[in-house]
Formats: structure tokens, C-alpha cells, sequence
């Protein structure tokens, strides 16, 4: 069950940003679906001939989830409703039509919970009831309790709108992502939010294949806890920066050059000498394990993964994803 609920989102992973939410998206996004065609709306649910029916839940005007009950445990017809309440199409309804067919997966169908997957930013609920199959569709949500305070923000301390950005210093992703995605989303959302919305930057270093990628977290937090992160971080990303450290046998060295090079422009609010007794001293590993640990309890398996509250990006740098979702969490 475990194996194939990665195939899912392995699935969807491989569709990337091809695919068009319809939960999570505006309610009319499902309007002259052909795949609907034959079903008759009374309120807010859908009923087809056969007595299949899709409940569906608003938030604003904009699509939150569904319930669909089919009166047979019909698979194929399961999967090619839950790949257009998605979006993905085929590339969930397959899986999940062998999701149900599965035989160790049946009896747990059949409890009164139910059974529970995730499928990229989606949660997925089925029941067999007796003759009748029924999934829940959502967009999943990490509750708030499990992010943790950071002071690397930008914004106000308090806002309905918080964007929680998980990255590693040594992706490549990531660095593709601050160098060319990240200014234009910010230069949107500026100009369409003002300064209403906050920004966090959370710690998760892949050290498992990117062996800088933890020193240069602590290195980061080091230049935060002189209240100059977002200095020292675009410094870390920065192309010619960014290929010398993370091809560095020892890039501590690399790390206290930049760290002397913004001091010296910072009209002593910032000390290179601190900065690099901090360094030595692995005075930011802390709040770094901290961010390891919040990031497993998050779900977070991948770089750069961007959180609008609890609700995962799809695609981070797919600016109107970006804004479908902030309208959703502000319920308009």
C-alpha cells in the first residue's frame, strides 16, 4: 500500500505543472466537463443516471472538495472521476483504479475510517459500504502546530497569508528557483497584495546527496542571528557564489569571505568576526535540526517545496498556481 501510494505521487510528480486542479481551483472549473455531461446538479451535488453522485464543497468560489458515492464498486469509473475532480486525468485515475483492485487494500476500505492516502497536495479517502464505494477528495493540510517559529520572514508578524518556503542551499532546483522564479513571484504578489503577506524561509538541507548543503544552512543561520539572512542567503544563491561553495571540498572558507564581504558594507550592523566565531562554533546547527525536523513532520520530501499555510504549491514557480491558492486560503 505504502509503495503504491509513492507510485501516485510518483505519477503526478511526472505530470508536473501540466495538469489543472479543479479542487482547489474556481468552482466553475468543472463546468462543461463532456465527462459530467449526463450528470443533473440539484444544489451542490451531481447525480448521473446510474445513481453515481458527486457532492461537492465550496469555500468561497472556489472548489474545496468533494464526496463521490458510487452505487458499485466500480474501479475504472472511480479512478476516471477522481482524475477529473484532480485534474490529472489518467495520470491519477489509473493508479488509483489499482489502488481499489488491490487485495490488501480491500478490507481496509471496508472499516469505518476508512482508507487514507496522500496524492501530491491531495487527500484521499475511500470506503467500500457494503455495496457502494465511496472517496472524499481535499486538498491536504499541514496544521499550523507543526511549523515552527523562524526569524527568517519578511512581512508582517501577523497575517492570514503565510508563505513557508522549504529549501537547500546546494539544489540546483532551489538555486534555479531563487534566481528566477522567486523575484518574479515576489514582484507579483507585491503588487497584487502589498505587504499583507508573510514570507518564511525553512531549513532542509539534503545532506545525504548534497554534502555542503547542511554547513551552508549554518552558515545562514550564523548571518541570521545577526539579523542579515536574507542578505547572506541571496549571496549564497547568487550563480558565481553558488558554484564555488558547493564545488568546495571545504566550503567554510568560501562562507566567511562572503560573510566579510557584506560586513563590509553594512556600516557595522554586521561583523565578520562574529560571524565567523559562530561558524567555528556550529552555532547554527539548532534551529538547522530543528528545521530537519519540522520538514519530516510536514511531509516535506523534496526542494524547493512551497507551503500557502498548510496547503502544498503544486509547482512553486507557477505564479498563478501560486495565487489560486492564496485566494483559496483567503476564501474569495
Amino acid at each position: 500500500m505504502i509503495r503504491f501510494a509513492r507510485f501516485i505521487s510518483l505519477s503526478l510528480a511526472l505530470l508536473g505543472g501540466a495538469a489543472l486542479a479543479q479542487v482547489g481551483n474556481l468552482s466553475t472549473s468543472l463546468d462543461g466537463n463532456p465527462l459530467l455531461s449526463a450528470y443533473v446538479k440539484s444544489g451542490n451535488t451531481l447525480i448521473a443516471p446510474d445513481g453515481t453522485q458527486i457532492t461537492l464543497v465550496s469555500r468561497g468560489s472556489y472548489l474545496a472538495g468533494a464526496t463521490v458515492t458510487l452505487p458499485t464498486p466500480d474501479a475504472a469509473k472511480a479512478g476516471q472521476l477522481l482524475g477529473v475532480l484532480s485534474g490529472y486525468g489518467d495520470g491519477l485515475a489509473t493508479p488509483y483504479a489499482g489502488y481499489l483492485g488491490n487485495p490488501q487494500v480491500k478490507p481496509q476500505m471496508s472499516t469505518p475510517a476508512g482508507m487514507t492516502i496522500s496524492a501530491e497536495q491531495y487527500q484521499v479517502t475511500t470506503k467500500q459500504m457494503g455495496q457502494r464505494l465511496q472517496f472524499s477528495l481535499k486538498l491536504a493540510e499541514v496544521p499550523s502546530k507543526v511549523f515552527i517559529s523562524t526569524a527568517n520572514t519578511l512581512g508582517p508578524s501577523k497575517s492570514a497569508v503565510v508563505l513557508r518556503l522549504f529549501s537547500d542551499f546546494q539544489c540546483p532546483f532551489c538555486q534555479q528557483f531563487e534566481q528566477q522564479a522567486w523575484p518574479a513571484l515576489q514582484a507579483d504578489l507585491q503588487k497584487t497584495y502589498g505587504n499583507t503577506l508573510r514570507f518564511e524561509f525553512h531549513q532542509f538541507p539534503l545532506e545525504q546527496i548534497h554534502p555542503n548543503a547542511r554547513a551552508a544552512a549554518e552558515a545562514s543561520e550564523c548571518a541570521a542571528a545577526q539579523g542579515q539572512f536574507w542578505a547572506y542567503k541571496d549571496a549564497l544563491f547568487d550563480t558565481p557564489n553558488w558554484t564555488a561553495w558547493t564545488k568546495a571540498a571545504n566550503p567554510n572558507p568560501n562562507f566567511i569571505a562572503l560573510a566579510t564581504r557584506l560586513a563590509s558594507g553594512k556600516a557595522n550592523t554586521f561583523s565578520g568576526d562574529t560571524f565567523k566565531t559562530c561558524l567555528a562554533n556550529r552555532g547554527g546547527k539548532a534551529n538547522v535540526d530543528a528545521g530537519l525536523q519540522e520538514a519530516l513532520a510536514a511531509g516535506v520530501n523534496a526542494t524547493p517545496t512551497l507551503f500557502v499555510n498548510g496547503y502544498k504549491v503544486s509547482n512553486p514557480s507557477d505564479i498563478a498556481a501560486v495565487k489560486r491558492l492564496i485566494q483559496f486560503v483567503l476564501g474569495k
